[in-house]
């Protein structure tokens, strides 16, 4: 599995290759949509809980928080490629593709939906469980 994310680093991870961030709304169902708005916010529950607890991770590694965090990333690098499977998205597009098409319109593969929707709900949870640890 290629990872849209790098592993908890001493700097902040980053977001790499994310296509559904250039899904547009055009050919989008709301499905997608909502799907879209959840990684989004994963994305900054991940990201606080990241800069929240960046000086804990670089000195204790498996810190159950650190742990936790590692644990939302994977869960969302799931997720992503749920998304990319479910609509049929070319992997990490490049920046002329993306501007001739003006973005991308998801192309539904019923057959995905289903372990889609699994990984948004364990990513879900996960997320939730990060969100109250963090606090």
């Amino acid at each position: 599995m290629r990872h849209k994310y790098l592993a908890f680093t001493p700097g902040l991870l980053l977001l790499a290759g994310c296509a559904s961030i250039f899904i547009t709304a055009t050919g989008c169902a709301s499905f997608v949509n909502a799907s879209v708005d959840t990684l989004a916010a994963s994305h900054g529950v991940i990201t606080t809980a990241q800069a929240q607890n960046l000086s804990t991770c670089q000195k204790v590694k498996d810190a159950s928080i650190c742990l936790e965090i590692n644990q939302a990333v994977d869960a969302q690098n799931a997720a992503i490629d749920g998304l990319e499977a479910y609509c049929q998205l070319p992997v990490e597009p490049d920046p002329a593709t993306l501007a001739a098409q003006g973005g991308l319109v998801c192309n539904a593969n019923p057959s995905a939906k289903a372990a889609f929707v699994a990984e948004l709900n364990a990513l879900g949870k996960i997320v939730g469980a990060l969100k109250a640890s963090a606090q």
